[in-house]
């Protein structure tokens, strides 16, 4: 039987995208828009065993963040400074874990501009704080958020203990940090209860394939953020998408030297998202079990298995990359440059040949300085 061929269709700003088909290379189900997959069972997975304790996890330690920042503005010490810098490294990592879910609650706020815009604008910082300016609520500036903390805590003179504390002597230091912690953890608060109070429910019961439904969110976000793993986290600092001029300063994180450990748990975070792991690390529903319903293969082998094939490679990859990703890029660009590559491997399964298989438009508008 003749395979149903791609069927093209404008979404978004007239951008073109393959929908519903399966083309030569990806066989799988015949009909696979009509599968009767459990869609419900699969959203009520993902927003109870995945989302929601995301979001709780990162509300509380947004609020452990705040609280130890508190205590160092009011009493500088090594000590206030070393508790405000484990919080805000457990901060930063939660947040990878719900970047990915940028719909709903999070979009309605721009959770994710708002909180982690990079890389950071300094001079555009310290002149926020010099103007005592407590607005963090501009998704489209570079002067917030956790890429801020990061200098704050990690940045300021040279960098040491004794010249971060010593610039907290500085009243506009100190309630300028109380206050952008106070915001990421209200904005955390925010998020977290919108999911809780009504948005859980309305999410569980969106079934279908459109633009909207809850299937299209998921995947969506997933792929968005993946590529934001890819070109933000490493291909720009490492030079692919800026003719090999390598640019270590737009690293994630360059401050603090959490560059690398924040883009593993990222890619991490998408691979379990994927699978339908949960935070207690029970797995259960997820779009690989959705791809295994509708047979959906590609060249004659499980698209499923292929996918959490790259995934293992692009693990490998970053990994083989030495810490700190600042210096990496350059000391060790041939490991960077690998990652990226072996990151970027995954973009066509799960961008172009899962929601084709899924019947599901890929909605968002690309970065129009990406490269894949």
């Amino acid at each position: 039987m003749q395979l149903l061929k791609p069927i093209f269709c404008f979404a978004g700003l007239a951008a073109l995208l393959l929908f519903a088909g399966c083309g030569d290379d990806m066989g799988g189900a015949q009909r696979p828009c009509e599968s009767d997959f459990d869609q419900q069972s699969l959203f009520t997975h993902i927003a109870e065993e995945i989302i929601l304790p995301g979001y709780a996890a990162l509300e509380l330690s947004a609020n452990n963040l705040h609280a130890a920042a508190f205590d160092f503005a009011e009493a500088p010490s090594t000590q206030t400074l070393a508790d405000a810098r484990a919080a805000f490294e457990t901060a930063y990592l939660s947040w990878q874990e719900v970047a990915q879910f940028e719909f709903g609650p999070a979009e309605a706020v721009a959770l994710r501009a708002t909180l982690n815009n990079f890389p950071l604008n300094a001079s555009a910082l310290e002149s926020k704080i010099d103007g005592e300016d407590y607005d963090f609520t501009n998704p489209n500036t570079f002067d917030k958020g956790f890429p801020a903390l990061d200098y704050l805590l990690y940045g300021l003179g040279d960098g040491s203990e004794e010249a971060v504390s010593a610039q907290f002597a500085d009243a506009k230091y100190a309630t300028f940090l109380t206050e952008q912690t106070a915001f990421i953890a209200d904005a955390a608060k925010t998020v977290s209860d919108a999911w809780k109070n009504g948005y859980r429910d309305q999410f569980v019961v969106n079934e279908g394939t459109a633009a909207g439904a809850s299937l299209s969110q998921i995947i969506n976000g997933l792929n968005e953020h993946y590529e934001m793993i890819k070109r933000d986290k490493i291909g720009i600092p490492a030079g692919v998408v800026t003719l090999g001029f390598t640019n270590p300063d737009k690293v994630e994180a360059p401050y603090s030297g959490l560059s690398l450990s924040l883009a593993q748990r990222a890619l991490l975070a998408a691979e379990r998202f994927y699978l339908g792991i949960g935070q207690d690390g029970q797995n259960g529903p997820g779009l690989d079990d959705y791809l295994e319903a509708v047979n959906a293969t590609k060249e004659g082998e499980s698209l499923n298995a292929r996918i959490q094939q790259q995934f293992e490679a692009a693990k490998a990859a970053l990994e083989a990359v030495p810490a700190p990703l600042r210096t990496a890029v350059d000391d060790n660009n041939d490991l960077a440059v690998t990652a990226y590559n072996e990151i970027t491997k995954q973009i066509v399964n799960i961008k172009t040949d899962m929601p084709s298989v899924l019947c599901v438009a890929i909605t968002y508008i690309d970065n129009p300085s990406d490269s894949d």
